[in-house]
């Protein structure tokens, strides 16, 4: 085994040691103007880039705590840029009102597609502070505290992950600003971003919250699948649903989660 002598390791270390604050102060100069303005120019760039793409997308609904799914939903998201979004069910198991409720999720993001501007971590929907940086699955990211600027359940009230290299954001987590409904209490989401195929997109999500004559319950999402496409999302034929009923019941089938 070759061993470092004492003077040669601390002239290694020293190296190293130099060249870390050079590194860290090169990223760590920006102010929180510049991070926002790097973020909306990857946002721009992202847009110009985008390609259609089809997700194949899992849900689970349980009540918190549960070892088991009360409902397992599968459904299929098909993007066409600029803002085209359709979806097909084309599983669901369990609780028949698991899929009800990712119909209203689904309705809901298909038709917040078209009005991206709404929802968007830019200064006209929010205000930031910058909190400093993390360390997050290996990237090292910056981390903001978002304030909504409006009451809207689409807006989170929370925090920020955005990559310090791509400045694309990478999680986001907190409470939403406003209840989707009156069986929803303290809903508490968080998303997760990364590039798959090519295209950066949600790639899991967890909702948490008190449903009103059901208790504690958790929706989580992931994406099983994802491939670029050609197809024309509007014209997209629904494939046929496979659905096993359960005779329990949960109260949040007339409320939308979350959609991003």
């Amino acid at each position: 085994m070759r061993v470092l002598s004492p003077t040669r390791a601390a002239l290694i270390l020293s190296c190293f040691c130099l060249s870390l604050p050079t590194c860290w102060a090169q990223s760590s100069n920006l102010t929180l103007d510049q991070i926002l303005n790097r973020m909306q120019q990857s946002e721009t760039e992202s847009r110009q880039q985008s390609v259609a793409y089809r997700v194949t997308r899992e849900y689970q609904l349980a009540p918190a705590g549960a070892q088991q799914p009360s409902s397992e939903v599968v459904a299929e998201i098909n993007f066409l840029p600029p803002s085209a979004k359709d979806y097909s069910i084309v599983k669901s198991e369990g609780n028949d009102r698991g899929a009800g409720i990712v119909r209203k999720v689904l309705d809901h993001e298909k038709e917040m597609a078209g009005r991206s501007e709404q929802v968007e971590i830019t200064p006209r929907n929010y205000d930031f502070k910058l909190l400093g940086r993390d360390v997050l699955d290996g990237h090292d990211c910056y981390r903001l505290e978002l304030s909504p600027k409006r009451n809207a359940m689409e807006l989170v009230k929370g925090q920020a992950w955005v990559d310090a290299d791509s400045f694309a954001i990478r999680k986001i987590e907190g409470t939403t600003a406003k209840s989707p409904s009156f069986w929803i209490k303290d809903l508490k989401v968080t998303i997760n971003y990364g590039q798959v195929e090519g295209v950066w997109l949600q790639t899991s999500t967890q909702a948490t919250a008190d449903v009103r004559f059901a208790g504690p319950h958790v929706l989580t999402s992931r994406e099983l699948d994802v491939r670029r496409a050609t197809f024309d999302a509007q014209n997209h034929p629904p494939r046929r649903v496979r659905q096993r009923r359960n005779p329990r019941q949960v109260g949040a089938d007339t409320a939308t989660w979350v959609a991003r």
